[in-house]
């Protein structure tokens, strides 16, 4: 009996680790029955040893929430990025479970030191005249977990890193897809997380052909509105030392945004990042005193109120630095500065028909170095609680305009000089 029990264990190690390279598609892959429970039974059978558990093309119905145990992957058969519109081909997840639960566990669980890789994820019961809430789609609630060549069809939230759970040394990579509320999310990451290549447009789910679209010519009004009332595409909150690279939302109400937890804020760098058709594409709440820098950005902003590149709401401080960015479709303010944080931007170009200024600041110090402003409209406007600016060596057709509110507190120098 001992000998024949070991066998069967063997077996059905050997079944979650195999490659399936001949693949017969399991049984529990026909999108109809559950396949949470079996799924399950194979990433527990390599917890032990750790390993792969891979799933081979077929559709699989998930009705409850995978744990992925320490040290184990769950690996799906696509090895790179991939549209919404090949859904129904290689290893898909079809998520059921947790509607109506924003705040219930993830349809994957990852334990410490663990990985979801090359899987489509599809909740077939959202649709877009009746956008559900569901909790997130993958949630890592230990060190060192990875995330890698996913692609949400239509999540209304994607990936969380940490709080509950440790999200320090979390890489993500190749996640693309349309996310409805939230993308990705970071807290509680005391050693630096990653986050590389990432791209959310809601095509992945328009241009899917699945049922949930709906009627494809109400698809785009539908979605675009939710999209930039609500989605918040990118949330850091505490982060130490975030390195984020390569990364873009079209349409969303906050781009990139920065907030306090009970946990701390954020520090960190931001390489080659993007946002399209929002209301902020940066909006900063809070962050840590030595601030985050963005280099390479690109933005624009005109999806509605306040219609601006970059904000800092009243309460945040620390440091912002943006280099070689570039800004165009802005209705409102390049930069709305509210709070007390100390604002760089430095050769930027800003290209655009604001009427208002394309620097508003309230409050906070501000350097302005190296800009070149493509517009009528006064390009830095520097209110009474500005405690001190300088802004310098910048080109504005016409000379440089600005609006000196605070007298001596500002050095102004070496900028356009009007015609003549």
């Amino acid at each position: 009996m001992k000998t024949i029990f070991l066998l069967a264990a063997m077996a059905v190690l050997s079944f979650a680790q195999m490659a399936f390279a001949e693949d017969p598609t399991p049984a529990f892959g026909d999108g109809v029955t559950d396949a949470t429970g079996p799924i399950q039974q194979l990433l527990d059978a390599v917890a032990k040893s750790g390993g792969e558990v891979r799933l081979p093309p077929g559709q699989y119905l998930l009705q409850g929430t995978l744990t992925v145990p320490p040290g184990v992957t769950l690996r799906g058969s696509w090895d790179a990025p991939h549209h919404g519109s090949v859904w129904d081909k290689g290893s898909t997840l079809l998520v059921t479970g947790g509607r109506g639960q924003e705040d219930g566990p993830g349809a994957i669980e990852l334990k410490a030191n663990a990985a979801v890789e090359g899987l489509t994820m599809l909740w077939p019961e959202q649709t877009t005249d009746n956008l559900t809430p569901y909790p997130w789609a993958i949630h890592g609630q230990g060190v060192h977990d990875t995330v890698e060549n996913i692609t949400f069809v239509n999540a209304y939230q994607g990936v969380k890193m940490g709080d509950p759970g440790d999200g320090s040394l979390h890489l993500i990579r190749n996640v693309f897809g349309c996310v409805l509320r939230r993308g990705i999310m970071v807290d509680n990451t005391t050693d630096i997380g990653r986050i590389e290549n990432v791209h959310f447009n809601p095509h992945y789910w328009g241009a899917s052909h699945h049922p949930s679209v709906g009627d494809s010519k109400l698809f785009f009004e539908r979605t675009k509105d939710f999209l930039t009332n609500n989605l918040e595409a990118f949330i850091f909150a505490r982060s130490d030392w975030e390195y984020v690279t390569n990364t873009f939302v079209w349409g969303a109400k906050s781009g990139y945004l920065f907030v306090e937890s009970k946990r701390g804020a954020c520090n960190g760098q931001f390489l080659g990042i993007g946002a399209d058709y929002c209301q902020a594409c940066v909006r900063i709440e809070k962050i840590q005193g030595i601030g985050i820098q963005i280099t390479n950005g690109e933005f624009t902003a005109f999806a509605g109120d306040p219609n601006s590149a970059l904000v800092t709401e009243p309460d945040a401080g620390g440091a912002a630095q943006l280099v070689n960015c570039n800004f165009w479709g802005v209705k409102g303010h390049v930069a709305w500065l509210q709070g007390s944080t100390e604002v760089t931007l430095a050769d930027c170009h800003i290209s655009d028909k604001m009427e208002s200024g394309a620097i508003l600041a309230e409050k906070g110090k501000l350097i302005v170095h190296g800009c070149n402003f493509d517009q009528s409209c006064p390009a830095v406007i520097l209110k009474p609680g500005v405690s001190a600016a300088i802004i310098a060596e910048n080109l504005q057709p016409g000379g440089l305009q600005i609006e000196n509110d605070i007298g001596s507190h500002a050095v102004i120098g070496l900028n356009q000089e009007p015609d003549k």
